[in-house]
């Protein structure tokens, strides 16, 4: 796992390639703090292409240095390759056993449909010396990000924000600002600046060095939807040896790796199997001294009956709210999602207890509707063909109670057009143009639980889950892996039958059947919890000042429509309802522009 970034410029700019250079292995140097790695290539007589890597040693600790060449082209690779020894080529002779030379020569040979053969996560910059092309792709699932900006004389790549800031005109994108308030995360190919662009999950650009255009291209082939079906004991022995199957893979390391472990269903299922395979697994929980919020004694149950080393870390209120200073430069592609601060302090705890690799649940919810909203939408589509004809109900208590926002969206579902907008859903659809001054466009729905499921992972899952999730564990220059992840389990939770998902009161129903083979009953017959701070009570109290000179001096004004801010605030605020979502959103959005503009 590592940081990469890039600089191709058609006429020389020393002072701009220096500075790139510079904002690079500065603001890369958490994702891969044991090496660093610059090239400069010219594959033209008038073009220069820097290749820029800084590495978090995780396969091939003594091999594997960055940027990586071989007479076709030059690579810089963030991610993992789990399949990487069956990958490689028996008639090539490799210098290295490291996965990098083997996606190196993949493409090489067989260019970018050679990635559908790889198992992993993965964002790179690939310069084809070859074909004169530079080429920047990210894996189908958008576990890892990468960036880019172009203009007629240069183009530059990175895993992060902060280096494209030299070359940014720094100017707000309406449409992104909308996104990121309604879905908690701007959607791929989308950033806060109009100049700015994210590679979606499964595409890759191609920019001709020759003639300086740019293609877009969909290396992924299409994932199979096909029915999945058996009975019960078949379904579940298949599932088991998919998942199984899945966690050995990402177990494969040379460096020690451990589970993150919340005691809900997701984690203790992936823990449970991960044991199976190794002798040496440690687990990190995070606990609350408020039980309102503390799952600890779930995580513990289930390292005992395991065996493993477990470590808890206990979250105190100063400790958390000292990190919001740092949070939003940290969040450079902001997403709202709170609980990704008390994962980077996790991660801070787990590598200064010696690890490097992390496994993470995240993606079962999306795969096997676990979320809330998913629910209360299956119930919402239930009781819609009665409850229509009743709208006069949304429309008194939107009249009535309007700061109950979540209330009056469940209401509207019910009685009125059943749609899902998805779980990352701040700003709830009838609100939207009631707050914003800029226009509101139509937002991405579902109308079924399958279709449901499938904007959840289409959006959720890489714009806000797996970015949440990059940032928080590389600034603490530890890896995350999702074993969840992985086209194999994508496919079978696809082809299940909605009451294998969501079946009256019950979530997961399958993952939850499995998991009693393996996990304490204790862990699996209880309310979900969640991974939050309490926010709620911190706006009201240690967190009151800085909302209030956020909103003092706020350049977000000119998108809001006049005293909406204001009212949202002023809602929480007077106890009149809880909405620390909205006003995280609006704290994180506002200190994160702040600090991309200040970088120089």
């Amino acid at each position: 796992m590592c940081g990469i970034a890039g600089l191709a410029l058609r006429k020389p700019d020393s002072g701009l390639r220096d500075k790139f250079v510079r904002l690079s292995l500065e603001h890369l140097a958490l994702r891969g703090p044991d090496a660093h790695g610059h090239e400069t290539y010219h594959p033209l007589p008038d073009v220069a292409v820097d290749l820029i890597h800084t590495r978090l040693s995780i396969i091939d600790l003594s091999g594997g240095a960055q940027p990586m060449a071989d007479a076709q082209g030059a690579i810089v690779f963030n991610g993992e390759i789990y399949n990487f020894r069956e990958q490689r080529d028996p008639a090539f002779s490799y210098r290295t056993t490291s996965d990098t030379e083997v996606l190196l020569h993949a493409l090489g040979a067989g260019g970018l449909p050679a990635l559908n053969r790889m198992e992993g996560m993965f964002a790179f910059g690939y310069l084809d010396q070859t074909r004169k092309r530079l080429i920047i792709a990210r894996d189908e699932f958008g576990i890892k990000p990468v960036y880019f900006y172009k203009d007629d004389e240069r183009f530059a790549f990175a895993s992060t924000l902060p280096p494209l800031m030299a070359l940014s005109k720094k100017e707000i994108n309406p449409d992104s600002l909308v996104e990121y308030y309604t879905s908690r995360g701007m959607r791929s190919s989308h950033t806060i600046f109009k100049d700015v662009i994210e590679v979606a999950p499964g595409y890759a650009f191609v920019l001709d060095l020759e003639t300086w255009t740019l293609e877009s291209l969909k290396w992924a082939e299409p994932r199979r939807l096909d029915p999945v079906r058996g009975t019960e004991t078949e379904l579940l022995d298949q599932l088991e040896q998919i998942l199984d199957a899945s966690v050995k893979r990402h177990l494969i390391s040379d460096v020690p790796v451990a589970a993150l472990l919340s005691g809900g269903i997701d984690s203790s299922l992936m823990t449970a199997f991960a044991a199976r395979h190794t002798d040496h697994l440690a687990a990190f929980t995070i606990g609350f001294r408020d039980k309102t919020y503390d799952e600890s004694q779930h995580a513990a149950a289930v390292a005992q009956r395991y065996g493993l080393r477990h470590h808890v870390m206990y979250c105190e209120d100063d400790e958390f709210i000292g990190l919001i200073a740092d949070w939003p430069l940290i969040m450079d592609d902001a997403v709202a999602n709170p609980s990704t601060v008390l994962l980077y302090a996790l991660s801070r705890f787990a590598r200064e207890a010696g690890y490097k690799v992390l496994l993470a649940g995240e993606g079962a919810d999306e795969f096997f509707g676990g979320y809330h909203q998913q629910w209360r939408f299956a119930m919402a589509r239930k009781l819609n063909p009665a409850a229509r004809h009743f709208p006069v109900i949304a429309q008194g208590l939107e009249k009535l109670a309007p700061h109950r926002t979540r209330l009056v969206h469940a209401a509207r579902l019910a009685t009125g057009d059943c749609a899902f907008h998805g779980t990352s859903m701040i700003v709830e659809p009838w609100l939207a143009p009631e707050l914003f001054a800029v226009p509101v466009g139509e937002a991405p729905f579902a109308k079924s639980l399958s279709e449901a499921l499938l904007l959840d992972q289409g959006y959720r899952l890489p714009d806000d889950m797996l970015t949440a999730a990059d940032r928080a564990t590389m600034h603490a220059s530890v890896e995350a892996r999702v074993p969840f992840v992985t086209r194999t389990v994508a496919n079978f939770a696809a082809g299940l039958e909605d009451r294998h998902l969501i079946n009256g009161f019950s979530q997961k129903v399958i993952l939850k059947k499995l998991a009693r083979r393996h996990i304490p009953a204790s862990c699996i017959d209880r309310r979900k919890v969640g991974f939050d701070l309490p926010l709620s009570r911190w706006f009201r109290t240690s967190l009151k000042e800085r909302l209030l000179d956020a909103l003092a001096s706020t350049w977000q004004r000119d998108y809001f429509r006049p005293g909406a801010l204001d009212k949202m605030i002023d809602w929480h605020l007077s106890g009149r309802t809880n909405i620390p979502d909205k006003l995280w959103a609006f704290y994180l959005l506002e200190h994160n522009v702040r600090a991309l503009r200040a970088i120089s």
